[in-house]
């Protein structure tokens, strides 16, 4: 640990706690679920365009 770590610094009138933002989680809670998404849209896709109906 360091001496800094629990800390805060003044932004305007809130306060925010130093660290760093974990960017891998914030990464992979956006990414995982693209590619079903996708997948779910060119699903949709194909059953519009080519779709017996």
């Amino acid at each position: 640990m360091t001496r800094h770590q629990g800390k805060t610094r003044e932004l305007g009138r809130a306060q925010a706690p130093r660290g760093r933002t974990r960017w891998g989680v914030v990464a992979a809670i956006l990414g995982v679920p693209a590619p079903a998404v996708a997948g779910f849209l060119g699903l949709m896709a194909a059953w519009v365009l080519f779709g017996n109906g």
